[in-house]
């Protein structure tokens, strides 16, 4: 089979149009592969390597199977870009693999100095205690982590953490906890009302083992997604107190630093998003009603609406808020209206814990569309490019180009 035959055939694969045998011959040449007597990396660069590949193969041939998902700048040459870079390391292991014929001479090599690189984020977190000490939550195992009063702290099978209590808090003086994201980290709490937190990459979120008194309060820094348990004699409170992210890539911890906003609500679901390198804090209701509070005023809000407080605390309010768009986060995605290159460039350093510098001018390009979160750092600058943004990665510092 030469170059060509091989190309044609991923493409029938891509199109369902290859015959059963053909398809089960392109399934099993990835596993084959590594079995495959040529083999110039170790087992773990192979392992590594390989379910990249594979992965990527498998998320651009389904692509046409992702009803709910929109090319990025909605144009469909973006899946000419990813599928050509895909298919063209494909056809070049293909290659490498089967051409056994030429002959092969033994060369003095030096161990190449691997870069770390940018991969997409996933369940990363800290959980730290009222005592300080603390627990990696990603390396946890599952079951019971610890007990504080009348809460139970438990790490579920698919990574959420719950606080179950017993109901009788007592008089016990109150355990507050802080949960950490890390770049290229989110999580998901159970807090102990029964309120759901979707915490996205660099956030930090400070609460008690239990509630008691007039109202429930917690304190965010970074972006965060709530369900909050309806309770009409305890309040929830959200003090937003954004933090610059420590050495070790963790916010600093809760509570601390000047308070910059209040959203108070009974029981409803909405979306902060409080970084400190944002120019204003933004709440996003999507169900029920909020009060959101500044220095300068405060607004009461109705479903798809957004408040925003600047840095000098002034308030404004959008009152047809793109709410997907606000939310794109937690469902897996990225989703920009007319997002400036820094917005953008900000959204991605998080996620895939990179760097990001600008020689030159910052491109005025503007963007609209998404991208699933689970793509690959190439995938999404190939895409960038075709809107005229040049970017050079090396490792995990990202150059953005005039």
């Amino acid at each position: 089979m030469d170059a060509n035959q091989f190309s044609d055939l991923l493409k029938r694969y891509r199109l369902g149009t290859c015959t059963e045998e053909e398809r089960t011959w392109v399934e099993s040449w990835y596993n084959k592969r590594r079995n495959n007597i040529y083999n110039p990396l170790t087992n773990e660069e192979e392992l590594l390597t390989g379910e990249r590949i594979y992965g990527n193969v498998m998320s651009v041939l389904t692509f046409e199977n992702r009803k709910n998902v929109v090319p990025l700048w909605r144009q469909p040459r973006v899946w000419w870009v990813a599928a050509g870079t895909i298919l063209l390391m494909a056809t070049a292991g293909y290659f490498v693999i089967n051409n056994k014929s030429v002959e092969t001479k033994t060369v003095k090599t030096t161990t190449p100095v691997v870069q770390p690189m940018a991969i997409p984020g996933g369940n990363k977190a800290v959980l730290t205690l009222a005592d300080g000490s603390s627990i990696v939550l990603d390396s946890a195992a599952n079951g019971a982590l610890t007990k504080q009063g009348a809460t139970t702290v438990m790490k579920k099978q698919d990574g959420e953490l719950v606080y179950k209590t017993n109901g009788k808090t007592g008089k016990q003086a109150i355990a507050w906890n802080t949960v950490s994201t890390p770049r290229g980290g989110q999580y998901q709490i159970v807090l102990p009302d029964g309120t759901r937190v979707w915490l996205n990459a660099l956030t930090a979120l400070h609460f008690p083992a239990s509630f008691s008194g007039d109202e429930r309060r917690v304190g965010l820094s970074g972006e965060a997604y709530f369900e909050v348990a309806k309770n009409d004699k305890m309040p929830f409170r959200v003090s937003v107190v954004p933090q610059p992210s420590t050495a070790g890539g963790l916010p600093q911890a809760l509570p601390g630093g000047e308070e910059r906003a209040m959203v108070e609500v009974l029981g409803t679901h909405f979306n902060v998003k409080a970084y400190n390198d944002e120019a204003a804090i933004r709440t996003t209701l999507l169900e029920g009603a909020v009060k959101m509070s500044g220095s300068k005023g405060q607004y009461l809000m109705k479903p798809g609406q957004q408040a925003r407080v600047g840095r000098d605390g002034k308030m404004s309010l959008d009152e047809n808020a793109d709410v997907d768009e606000a939310v794109a986060w937690k469902n897996g995605r990225f989703q920009f209206n007319e997002a400036d290159v820094e917005t953008v460039m900000r959204d991605i350093a998080r996620w895939y814990d990179v760097t990001i510098e600008y020689t030159g001018k910052v491109p005025a390009e503007k963007f609209e569309g998404e991208i699933p979160r689970n793509s690959s750092i190439t995938e999404v600058f190939k895409i960038l490019e075709l809107s005229n943004v040049h970017c050079k990665i090396e490792g995990k510092k990202i150059t953005v180009l005039p």
